[in-house]
C-alpha cells in the first residue's frame, strides 16, 4: 500500500505542475513552478454519520434473538449507523481560475453499539455489541470558487482501505464481564465520492465544511483472536463472509484550518 500511495502522489504533483500551458513556463516541473501553483495546505476534523449494510452481522442477530426469544426483555437491534469522527490534511491545493484541484489524505473512525438484556435466575444480565469501522483514504477534491467566502465542492473522489473491529461483552450480577474481540483479517479496498459545500469565516485560514456523498467499501470475515473466523450464526459451521455487504451514504461536518504557500 505504501508503494502505491507514493507512486501516486509522485504522479499528482508532476501531471498538476506540468499540464498547465507548458510553453509558457521555462522552468516547468522546476522549483518556480511549484511555488507558482501552490496554492494552500492545511488540516481538517469533524464528526458525521455513515450508513451501511451488515447483512451478515444481521442476520447473526436475527437468529440470536430468535433463539433467545423466552429470556430476553430487550432485543439487539440491528446494525447500520455508525457515528464518529474524521481528520484529513489538504496536502496542497492548485488554483486555476475559479477552479481548486487538491490531494488530500482522510482517516475516519466511526462506531456503533447495541445491546440485549435477559433475565436469568431474577437478575438482568446485558450484552452488548460494539461495531468499529476505520477508514484511511487518499484522492483528489475539485472545487468551484463562488465567492471570497464560499466554494462549491463539486467532488472529492478518494480510494479507501477499511478495516473493522467487533466487540463482544456480556455482563451479570454478582459476575466479572467477559469480552471478546473479533477483528478483519485485512483492509478492504473501496471508494468514496462526495459533494458539499464550504464556508470561509476567515479566508482562506479557516472554512467550515459540510459534505454528503456515498462510501463504497465492504468487510468480509471476522477473526477472534485465535484465529478462527466468525460463523453464520450459532447453529452452524459455516464461515460468514459478508458481515458488513456495502457501504452507504454519509454526511459530515468539518472545521478546516489553511496554510497559504
Amino acid at each position: 500500500m505504501k508503494k502505491n500511495l507514493t507512486a501516486f502522489v509522485l504522479t499528482f504533483v508532476l501531471v498538476s505542475f506540468c499540464a498547465k500551458d507548458v510553453s509558457s513556463q521555462n522552468d516547468c516541473c522546476g522549483v518556480g513552478s511549484l511555488f507558482s501553483y501552490l496554492v494552500r495546505s492545511g488540516i481538517s476534523g469533524g464528526y458525521g454519520i455513515q450508513q451501511f449494510d451488515a447483512e451478515g452481522l444481521n442476520n447473526y442477530i436475527s437468529v440470536y434473538n430468535q433463539k433467545r426469544v423466552s429470556t430476553l426483555t430487550k432485543k439487539m437491534d440491528d446494525f447500520g449507523l455508525a457515528t464518529g469522527f474524521r481528520v484529513g490534511a489538504n496536502l496542497f491545493q492548485v488554483q486555476y481560475d475559479d477552479i481548486l484541484f487538491g490531494l488530500k489524505l482522510s482517516y475516519q473512525w466511526m462506531k456503533q453499539e447495541n445491546e440485549a438484556t435477559a433475565t436469568i435466575s431474577g437478575a438482568t444480565a446485558k450484552r452488548e455489541y460494539e461495531l468499529k469501522i476505520n477508514t484511511l483514504g487518499v484522492g483528489t477534491s475539485f472545487s468551484y470558487i463562488l465567492s471570497k467566502h464560499f466554494d462549491i465542492k463539486i467532488i472529492d473522489l478518494l480510494l479507501t482501505w477499511t478495516s473493522a473491529k467487533f466487540i463482544n461483552r456480556f455482563s451479570e450480577p454478582g459476575k466479572p464481564t467477559t469480552e471478546e474481540t473479533l477483528e478483519s483479517p485485512e483492509s478492504s479496498i473501496g471508494v468514496i465520492g462526495g459533494t458539499g459545500i464550504v464556508f470561509y469565516p476567515l479566508p482562506p485560514y479557516v472554512s467550515i465544511e459540510l459534505n454528503i456523498g456515498y462510501s463504497m467499501f465492504s468487510v468480509d470475515e471476522m477473526q477472534f483472536s485465535d484465529g478462527t473466523s466468525l460463523q453464520v450464526n450459532e447453529d452452524t459451521p459455516e464461515i460468514m463472509t459478508n458481515f458488513i455487504s456495502a457501504g452507504g451514504f454519509f454526511a459530515f461536518a468539518q472545521l478546516n484550518l489553511a496554510v497559504p504557500l
